[in-house]
């Protein structure tokens, strides 16, 4: 597989599974259960500056018209020291748009990918190596 990196990456957010909050209350007791139940892989925003001629963000407001799923890889730069591997992500998301902020006086146009992830997500972590 072929990856397209999103050039200009300010910062990713926060990502992960989380279980719903399942509620159940007995007549008996009325004490209100609070049980785990399914999980949702929820979403994630990529912001970047935009960069009109990036081939990643066109890749990006491409897919954004689309519905399907697309393959992301994140790279976490955090190898204890360069011999050793970054952690690296793989998750399969549909990217529900590409919006761009024009901004203001003085700041950097802004681009905010933003997905829905519909796989479970896959952590390949650093390694040490010798």
């Amino acid at each position: 597989m072929t990856w397209t990196e999103i050039g200009n990456v300010e910062s990713v957010g926060e990502f992960g599974s989380e279980a719903a909050t399942v509620a159940f209350t007995p007549l008996a007791t009325g004490l209100t259960r609070q049980l785990k139940g399914a999980k949702n892989p929820g979403g994630i925003t990529i912001n970047c500056g935009n960069d009109p001629l990036d081939a990643g963000q066109l890749a990006a407001i491409t897919a954004a018209g689309t519905n399907s799923l697309y393959p992301l890889k994140i790279v976490d730069a955090d190898g204890a020291d360069s011999n050793d591997t970054d952690s690296t992500v793989y998750i399969g998301v549909r990217i529900m748009s590409a919006k761009k902020n024009s901004g203001q006086t003085g700041a950097v146009n802004m681009r905010a990918i933003n997905c829905v992830i519909d796989t479970p997500v896959y952590e390949d972590p650093s390694e040490a190596v010798s």
